[in-house]
C-alpha cells in the first residue's frame, strides 16, 4: 500500500514538473515568435545550440577522444558566432545556397581531431572512433539544429515569413510525436521498431502523419500573408517530409542514447529531460524543411 502511494505521489511530481517545464519553455518560445526580433531568434538559438552540444558532450564522455570532442565545441562557439554576426549585421549573406560556414567548420572539425590524435599511440579504432564522434558532435546539433533554422528564420527575405514558416516545422514536428503517441496508445498493435523504441507502432505512426498535416495547414491558414506565398499542395508536402523527418530525428536519438546506456540526454528541463530530448526531432526536421522550400521555389 505504502509502494502503490509512493508510485502514485512520484508520477504526480514528474508531471507537475514536466507541466511546468512545458508551460515556461513555450512560454518563452512564444515570447520570441511574438517579438518577432530576429536578434532574440539568433540568441534562442545559439543558446540551445550550445546546451545541446555540451549535453553530446556529457553523453559521450565514457567514449575515447574527448579532447576531440572539446575541440568541436571550441568549433561550434565560432560557427555560432559568425552565424550571428551574419544574422544582425548582413541578412541577405546567409540565406543563399553557399554552405560554406558550415563546410569550413566540418573542415576545422576533421582536420583538427586528427592532429590531435597525433599525440596517441594506435591502440584498435579508438582514433577513428574519437575523430568521428567529433565530427558528429558538431553537425548533429550546430549545423543541423542551429544552421539551419536561422536559414529557415531568413527565408524568404521577409522575417516574418520565416518565422511562421519555423513555427510550422515546431508545430509539425511536435504533432508528428503527439499524434504518434496518441494513436499508438489506442490503436497500436504492431510494433515499428521495438529495437529502437518499443513503444513505437506502424498504427501510430500512420496516424501520426494525419496530426502533422493538419498542424502545418493550421500554421498556414493562422499565418494570413505570412506564409502566402506557400501554395496548398505544398503545405501538404512540406507537412509530409517534415513528419517524415521528425520520426528519423527521434529514432536518431534513441539510436544514440540507447548507444550510450541513457535515459535522457540531461536535466535541464525536470520531467522532459535535456535540449537534445527537445530538439531532437527538429534536428532532422528543419534541413528537410529547408531543402523542400528552397528546390520548390527554383
Amino acid at each position: 500500500m505504502v509502494s502503490a502511494t509512493s508510485n502514485g505521489s512520484s508520477r504526480a511530481a514528474s508531471f507537475r514538473a514536466r507541466l511546468l517545464s512545458t508551460i515556461l519553455l513555450w512560454g518563452f518560445v512564444a515570447f520570441v515568435f511574438a517579438s518577432g526580433k530576429l536578434w532574440l531568434m539568433g540568441v534562442m538559438v545559439a543558446l540551445f545550440t550550445l546546451i545541446g552540444s555540451l549535453e553530446f558532450l556529457a553523453l559521450t564522455r565514457e567514449a575515447p577522444g574527448r579532447e576531440c570532442r572539446y575541440w568541436g565545441l571550441i568549433v561550434c562557439v565560432g560557427f555560432l558566432l559568425y552565424v550571428l554576426f551574419q544574422v544582425l549585421g548582413s541578412r541577405g549573406a546567409f540565406v543563399s545556397d553557399d554552405f560554406l560556414p558550415e563546410v569550413a567548420g566540418v573542415l576545422l572539425v576533421t582536420v583538427g581531431s586528427f592532429c590531435l590524435r597525433l599525440r596517441f599511440p594506435i591502440e584498435g579504432d579508438a582514433s577513428v572512433k574519437a575523430v568521428s564522434l567529433a565530427l558528429l558532435g558538431f553537425v548533429y546539433v550546430p549545423v543541423l539544429f542551429g544552421g539551419f533554422i536561422i536559414r529557415l528564420a531568413l527565408y524568404p527575405p521577409e522575417v516574418s515569413s520565416g518565422f511562421w514558416l519555423i513555427l510550422l516545422v515546431v508545430v509539425v514536428a511536435k504533432f508528428t510525436d503527439m499524434g504518434a503517441y496518441l494513436v499508438g496508445t489506442l490503436m497500436g498493435k504492431h510494433k515499428a521498431i521495438p529495437h529502437i523504441s518499443p513503444a513505437k507502432s506502424w498504427e501510430g505512426y500512420i496516424g501520426s502523419l494525419f496530426f502533422a498535416v493538419g498542424g502545418a495547414f493550421a500554421v498556414h491558414a493562422l499565418s494570413g500573408e505570412g506564409l502566402s506565398w506557400l501554395a496548398w499542395p505544398h503545405v501538404l508536402g512540406l507537412g509530409l517530409v517534415v513528419a517524415l523527418a521528425a520520426m528519423a530525428g527521434d529514432l536518431a536519438e534513441s539510436i544514440l542514447k540507447r548507444s550510450l546506456q541513457v535515459k535522457d540526454s540531461g536535466q535541464i528541463l525536470p520531467g522532459i529531460g535535456g535540449i537534445l530530448d527537445l530538439i531532437d526531432s527538429l534536428c532532422f526536421a528543419l534541413p528537410a524543411a529547408f531543402f523542400y522550400v528552397y528546390l520548390q521555389s527554383l
